[in-house]
């Protein structure tokens, strides 16, 4: 298990928004490529549905609820923006809870505070 101070990398600061989806963020691999096969989040401790969890990476979007049957490569320099369905933030700081399950790493967990730009 990578420590959460390592992880808390993978998260482009700044990234938190609004969007007529719902709330958006980006991560960004800077570390070592990963098969992501599950993935949790929780933004301040209210646990979203994995079927309100959407993945958007090389243009393609999945549900998280996707994720166990076909999994998400997540390869170094690699980009991609997760989408809460549903979710609108209110101004201020909000904490993210972030879960991933991977092949190669086991389960990565790590939270960051951000605000909506």
């Amino acid at each position: 298990m990578l420590p959460p101070a390592v992880l808390r990398q993978l998260y482009v600061q700044g990234s938190l928004t609004n969007t007529p989806e719902g709330a958006a963020f980006k991560l960004k691999n800077s570390l070592a490529p990963a098969t992501v096969i599950g993935l949790e989040i929780a933004v301040d401790g209210q646990k979203i549905p994995p079927d309100k969890i959407y993945i958007i990476a090389a243009g393609q979007k999945r549900a998280a609820s996707e994720l166990a049957s076909a999994g998400q490569k997540f390869n170094v320099r690699d980009e991609v923006t997760i989408v809460l369905g549903g979710v609108t933030l209110t101004p201020g700081a909000h904490k993210l809870d972030i879960k991933a399950k991977t092949k190669e790493w086991g389960e990565l967990a790590f939270d960051v505070t951000d605000t909506p730009r």
